[in-house]
């Protein structure tokens, strides 16, 4: 199982994005229920802050666009993982371990929920963000190198 971060969902619905082929098919294969892969309401806020942000995506969602959106990825083959009671504790230990300060506290409560889950692999373009996580693995899906699935005919 792999996780989907926000970005890989931004490039499927980004048509300028050099990434929205691969992206849009890793999300139709997830979806579908092809590839193992989850989502969690985190990514899903993520992808919602990033998307209704003109600076950001061009041209932007709207709020209802991009909440609507939200919501099929939510009743799609995407499986779908939560924090758990015991999630907080872990991720104040990878806070106190990883010396983690600021924004990146995001980061650790996502890994957080992902080992709480069972989940150790992250879909990312922001590879160098999960670096010091050694409990999972971090692959960026637009990198030449990523071995990804294979296109359904």
């Amino acid at each position: 199982m792999i996780l989907f971060d926000a970005n890989v969902l931004v490039h499927a619905h980004a048509a300028q994005s050099p990434f929205h082929a691969v992206a849009r098919r890793l999300c139709e294969q997830a979806a579908d229920g092809t590839l193992g892969a989850c989502l969690n309401p985190q990514v899903l806020c993520e992808f919602f802050a990033v998307a209704t942000n003109e600076r950001l995506f061009r041209p932007a969602m709207t709020p209802k666009q991009a909440g609507q959106q939200i919501a099929v990825y939510w009743r799609s083959g995407f499986q779908k993982i939560l924090p758990k009671e015991q999630t907080i504790r872990r991720v104040a230990d990878l806070l106190q371990r990883h010396r983690i300060t600021q924004q990146r506290v995001y980061d650790t409560f996502l890994v957080a929920t992902m080992l709480d889950n069972d989940v150790r692999a992250i879909y990312t373009q922001n590879v160098k963000d999960f670096e010091i996580y050694h409990e999972i693995e971090a692959v960026n899906p637009f990198s030449a190198r990523a071995h990804l699935p294979e296109a359904s005919s």
